[in-house]
């Protein structure tokens, strides 16, 4: 899995056999283990070029589990579809081959943090005076400049940071991290965003430009209502599976399980005390409108459980979902990915060893299937082609 030398075992990337909604741009991804490498690809998903560039050691992500045929299935979701050579950049031979990809590529994607391209003599600065047309990705904890700037940031900081947690878990509970890494995840998408945009600014300015992602500034611009409420005169705190604004919008218990329930408003809500044969919560003024019942959602969960209680979570879901009640059991994460819509949809696919893999959501014309990541320096070899081709310094 480590080796340095090129392979040809594996089929190349997508980008190099298939075309693409971004076919002819070529990315170089210097970014390690999540929030950059997603970022990047997302890019190659869609069809663009991108190399993936690590030190002799390799991407730490190299080492996480689990593991297919002994390398990271972690590493080969955010890596899929990418060309990988290895650079030693505290190398000055190294770094003229990077400047000379550099002067031939369209994005830089990094998540060093602030200071760290800088020491090694490749500035965004730097970079932009070898390739004024190159849009820099820096994605960082905290941004490229403020008072935390160099501080280090993982995605438990940043959501602690954020508040994100202290809205997260049960009421009066502990603050709560999400499950997933989504304080690397947020970024990465708000990078491949900023780059398209970026490269469609260029289309008209001649101009690249570098672009500055922090993980915390993503996190605090996603709080939607919970941001607007804070900002508003409320105090937003956890609740559980609650809404602080809709009810009956939980995890409710049943006579066998519990279900997902979800009602927004008082339109669908005479449904469900239709589905229930509960006509007297329509004359209840405790729970016959929305605003209502929000002031009450402790005595209209009993209510509604009560109800509840004389069906097991299959039937109360068939039930309701007669009556149009957005309803559904809660999946575990393997149910989920083997459910006849992921089936149907598209959800996980299987790369070209057998390997299986989150699918990208993003169903464009241009979208191409998932080829598997690089071993490591498996693509060495066609450095020094690359650094013969064309560069990209001048105006379209």
């Amino acid at each position: 899995m480590n080796s340095a030398s090129p392979t040809t075992t594996q089929p190349e990337p997508a980008a190099l056999n298939r075309p693409g909604s971004l076919e002819g741009l070529r990315v170089l991804d210097l970014s390690r283990v999540l929030a950059g490498p997603f970022c990047a690809m997302i890019l190659a998903d869609l069809g663009a070029e991108v190399i993936k560039v690590e030190s002799p050691d390799g991407d730490d992500s190299r080492h996480f589990g689990p593991w297919y045929n002994g390398e990271s299935a972690y590493y080969r979701l955010f890596n899929r579809s990418k060309f990988g050579v290895t650079m030693d950049l505290k190398v000055e031979a190294a770094r003229e081959q990077l400047l000379a990809l550099v002067r031939r590529s369209d994005v830089v994607i990094e998540n060093f943090r602030p200071g760290v391209m800088d020491r090694l003599g490749l500035s965004p600065e730097r970079l932009m005076a070898e390739n004024p047309r190159l849009i820099i990705v820096s994605i960082s904890g905290f941004g490229q400049n403020g008072p935390l700037r160099k501080a280090p940031a993982y995605d438990l900081i940043a959501q602690a940071m954020s508040g994100l947690m202290s809205i997260t878990g049960l009421r009066g509970g502990d603050p709560t991290r999400i499950g997933i890494s989504i304080g690397d995840v947020i970024p990465g998408l708000y990078g491949a965003i900023a780059a398209l945009a970026a490269i469609n600014e260029r289309h008209n300015t001649g101009k690249g430009q570098h672009i500055d992602v922090a993980m915390l500034d993503s996190l605090v611009s996603v709080l939607e209502s919970v941001g607007m409420r804070a900002l508003h005169g409320e105090e937003p705190v956890a609740c559980g599976n609650d809404h602080a604004m809709s009810t009956p919008f939980s995890t409710y218990q049943t006579g066998r399980g519990s279900i997902a329930i979800a009602i927004a408003g008082d339109r669908l809500f005479p449904r469900l005390t239709e589905a229930l044969d509960r006509p007297e919560w329509l004359k209840d003024p405790r729970f016959n409108e929305q605003t209502r019942r929000n002031e009450f959602p402790v005595e209209f969960r009993a209510v509604l459980e009560e109800a509840l209680s004389c069906y097991t979570d299959d039937e109360a879901i068939a039930l309701l979902a007669a009556h149009q009640v957005p309803v559904s059991k809660v999946y575990s994460v393997n149910e989920a990915l083997t459910s006849e819509h992921s089936e149907f949809r598209g959800t996980v696919a299987t790369e070209s060893d057998g390997f299986k893999t989150l699918a990208s959501p993003l169903r464009l014309t241009g979208s191409v299937a998932p080829s598997p990541a690089p071993t490591l320096g498996q693509h060495n070899e066609l450095i020094a082609g690359w650094m013969d081709g064309p560069e990209r310094t001048g105006r379209p």
